[in-house]
């Protein structure tokens, strides 16, 4: 068993080693693909601006001004103006009319370009060349061919319920020239360190995920938390490639990004509220029903665009309320259990709090137009992704040391039982020996005589000597049932009734009682056997008389049972049969393996002996 611990443990270390290696491969080959994305020369592309005026709805014209903020969810908006072209250094060219087409960053808005004498650019998911495929976040080229002096007018529609607030800003600072392959390229780099970032985590989130499989095939404990937080590192992961500017072109399927976007962060959230309620204790069930009751509104969330046609993105918002109304029970039972969290379990609950914080942080952004696309949810993924790492690593050798704490505890439970069972069987061995003991052939003669004799001369007290020696012998089978310790007082009136047999046989001895309590347990015919040791060995070898007193008393820590005689007495140095002496042997090991009681014998020849049964009070409360 120690060998294979031994290896198992080993193998938890390598296995730990193995995830730092693969970790580090990967961020090896991903640093490698940074470089060489950046040795290639980003084109210097011309920059686009567009001057002029807007008006959302029907109100009145403003002028359009570099930085001004023009809203994108408060209904159409209207921009009437001229393209001007820009060098990269940001010096004034002019209007631009030209070969190459001006390209715009589309998210989520439907936009119609009007030039005098073309044909109007359209590109809204509505139009049936687009359809849903336009749902969703992309560039797009529009060739301008009208003459400079001509304005341009660009009608921008809202298609959703709700919407970026900022995707207006967002198009006019996006506004280059389309310049080909060089073009892409710029765009596709302008994101590539994110995206490799997404990637990485999600090759730690499947080395973490297969180390949680491999923890519960073993029943390691905190293989659950090691999974769980594997997929939240996985979701942060795909949320981090899909959100690059340019997932466009990496990607051409337009409403595909934008599902996979949003599925990306409602399982994130989904998996970090079930870390949350792995943390909590005392109010776990309000966590619970509060996480269970977001998971199946966001199954519905799920099926809705399938079953009704809505868009995706249109189940965003009420998403957000769902979610947000669940983090905020979590963390008031993440508030509730800090007052009572030892230090480690505050930390924990901090950090835990701040990933539920960061996502209403971005919730109440987007909305006010601050920013968008999750971006302090983003540095809150590094943090949780590093917090993990050391939460796994630490965890793995622990979880593989308690799983084998718990097997040898249940190996010793079940060695316990064992010996229980067996000690039980010799229990029972001895109480048959012991009642075989007592019973004595030449003890029943002596009685029946006594009693055949007692018939002829005192009938009256043939009567109670048969009466006190059937209870004896029922007594004594009754032992043979027995496997739980009875009270003193039972145990007291057995006495009795051997005490009444053997007066009748030798009336001149004496038997004084000093009884002070009778509420403990110990095993039956415990006692008996010592009295009649003092009788048998003690009192009949005096020539005549002769006491035995039976005393009952406690202590601070025990109670206590002493038979006490001034008969022969013996030499206690000298070799002793236990067998010969009405099953000393026997009392110790039933008194020990019942009560933890313990029995001392003190003797001297001519001086009496004193038995005296010790049993702590634990044991029998």
């Amino acid at each position: 068993m120690t060998k294979f611990k031994d290896r198992i443990l080993k193998s938890s270390y390598l296995q730990a080693a193995g995830i730092l290696l693969l970790i580090a491969l990967a961020a090896l080959l991903l640093l490698f693909n940074n470089l060489n994305s950046m040795q290639a020369t980003s084109a210097l592309i011309s920059q686009i601006r567009f001057y002029g005026d807007y008006r959302i709805g029907d109100g009145p014209w403003q002028e359009i001004t570099e930085g001004e903020h023009i809203p994108a969810n408060q209904g159409d908006v209207t921009l009437r103006g001229n393209f001007h072209m820009l060098t990269p250094d940001g010096e004034y060219v002019g209007i631009y009319r030209g070969e190459i087409p001006v390209a715009f960053y589309i998210n989520h808005i439907a936009i119609t370009i009007l030039e005098e004498g073309n044909e109007p650019y359209i590109l809204d998911m509505e139009n049936p060349l687009y359809g849903s495929s336009a749902c969703g976040v992309s560039w797009y080229a529009c060739l301008l061919s009208g003459e400079p002096e001509e304005t341009v007018e660009i009608m921008i529609r809202n298609p959703h319920r709700f919407g970026n607030e900022n995707a207006i800003d967002e198009m006019l600072s996006g506004l280059s020239l389309w310049a080909g392959i060089d073009f892409e390229r710029d765009i596709m780099e302008s994101g590539q360190y994110q995206r490799n970032i997404g990637l990485f985590f999600v090759i730690v989130a499947f080395v973490l995920l297969g180390s949680a499989l491999f923890s519960a095939l073993l029943h390691i404990p905190n293989s659950r938390i090691i999974g769980l937080f594997g997929a939240a590192i996985l979701s942060a992961g795909i949320y981090l490639a899909y959100s690059v500017p340019g997932i466009s072109f990496w990607s051409e399927h337009i409403a595909g990004n934008t599902s996979i976007l949003g599925f990306s962060m409602m399982f994130y959230m989904l998996f970090v509220s079930a870390i949350i309620l792995c943390s909590l204790k005392k109010t776990r069930r309000i966590g619970c029903i509060a996480a269970v009751l977001s998971g199946i509104t966001d199954g519905l969330y799920f099926l809705l665009p399938v079953l009704t046609g809505m868009y995706f993105y249109d189940t965003w918002l009420p998403w957000v309320i769902t979610q947000s109304a669940s983090n905020i029970v979590l963390l008031i039972c993440l508030a509730a259990e800090f007052r009572t969290s030892g230090r480690k379990e505050r930390l924990q609950n901090i950090g835990l709090a701040l990933i539920a914080i960061a996502f209403e942080a971005d919730v109440i952004a987007t909305a006010s137009g601050f920013w968008q696309g999750g971006l302090v949810s983003k540095y809150v993924f590094y943090v949780m992704f590093l917090a993990a790492l050391f939460v796994v690593l630490r965890l793995m050798p622990e979880s593989i040391n308690a799983a084998f704490r718990a097997q040898e505890l249940e190996l010793q439970r079940s060695r316990l039982l064992a010996e229980k069972n067996m000690m039980e069987a010799e229990l029972k061995d001895s109480r048959i020996a012991l009642m075989l003991s007592q019973i004595r052939p030449h003890f029943i003669y002596n009685t029946l005589g006594t009693i055949e004799r007692m018939c002829l001369k005192d009938p009256q007290k043939a009567f109670e000597l048969v009466r006190n020696f059937s209870l004896y012998l029922r007594g004594n089978f009754g032992e043979l049932d027995s496997v739980t310790p009875i009270r003193f007082a039972e145990e007291l009136k057995h006495i009795e009734y051997y005490v009444n047999i053997e007066k009748v046989r030798f009336p001149d001895m004496n038997i004084a009682y000093d009884v002070n309590i009778t509420e403990f347990v110990l095993p039956a015919l415990s006692v008996q056997p010592l009295v009649e040791n003092a009788i048998r060995h003690g009192l009949m070898r005096l020539e005549s008389g002769g006491t035995v007193v039976i005393r009952s008393y406690e202590t601070a820590e025990h109670y206590c049972v002493e038979v006490k005689d001034d008969g022969a007495g013996f030499d206690p140095s000298a070799p002793m049969d236990e067998k010969k002496h009405v099953g000393l042997r026997n009392i110790r090991g039933r008194l020990s393996a019942m009560v933890n009681g313990e029995l001392f014998i003190e003797s001297r020849p001519g001086g009496g002996t004193r038995a005296v049964i010790m049993i702590p009070k634990e044991m029998t409360e």
